[in-house]
This record gives C-alpha cells, sequence and structure tokens, in this order.
C-alpha cells in the first residue's frame, strides 16, 4: 500500500508541476486570472501531498500503539519460576547441582563452600 500512496503523491507532485507550468504560460500571454486558478490549485495538490505524509506517520503511530496495546501482558513470577527457585537454593554445590544430587549426600558434602 505504501508503494501505491508513493505513486500517487509523485503523480500529485507532477500534475502541480504542470499545473504551475500552465499557469506561467497564462501569465505570460495576459491572462491573470487563469494564471492565479493554476497556481493555486497547484498549490493545493502540494498540499495534499503534505498531509498524506502527515497523516501516514499518525496512522503508523496508532497501529503501533495499537500493536502494543492488543499485546498479553508480560507474566511475573511462574510456577516453572518458584520450582527453579528452590532448586537452586537447595543446590549445595556445583556437582550436585549437574549430577542432580545423584552422585553424592549433601549432608557430608565437602564442597559447600562452592555453590553455584
Amino acid at each position: 500500500m505504501s508503494r501505491l500512496t508513493t505513486l500517487l503523491a509523485c503523480c500529485y507532485l507532477l500534475a502541480a508541476g504542470f499545473l504551475l507550468h500552465c499557469g506561467a504560460a497564462s501569465y505570460r500571454d495576459g491572462h491573470h486570472l487563469y494564471a492565479g486558478a493554476f497556481a493555486g490549485t497547484a498549490a493545493l495538490l502540494g498540499l495534499a501531498v503534505i498531509l498524506d505524509a502527515c497523516q501516514r506517520e499518525e496512522r503508523h503511530d496508532l497501529r503501533a500503539e495499537l500493536e502494543r496495546a492488543t499485546r498479553p501482558p508480560a507474566t511475573r513470577a511462574s510456577a516453572e519460576d518458584g520450582v527453579v527457585a528452590m532448586a537452586l537454593a537447595g543446590a549445595c554445590c556445583e556437582r550436585w547441582w549437574t549430577s542432580a544430587g545423584a552422585e553424592h549426600d549433601p549432608k557430608h558434602c565437602t564442597r559447600k563452600d562452592q555453590t553455584l
């Protein structure tokens, strides 16, 4: 869609340039009223391009805001986080953690100062 609006804006600017050329030719031939009408119409086309660019930015910002508003909220601490925290608190050393407590007895561990 943005390519189409960009193409349309380019066409508006080309039409405004053509209208300015017609206005200059009309002024040169002494038709001042027509020259003013051509220049005014060209100015309106230029303003249309500027307005479209501003609205395009506003639509982009509104889409981003809507997307942020529709996202589900981030979950804080889940049950799995609590399980992991309890397991980390219960680890007596790195060997116990890597073996999940299967290779040694935590009551007689000599590496208790080497916690994670």
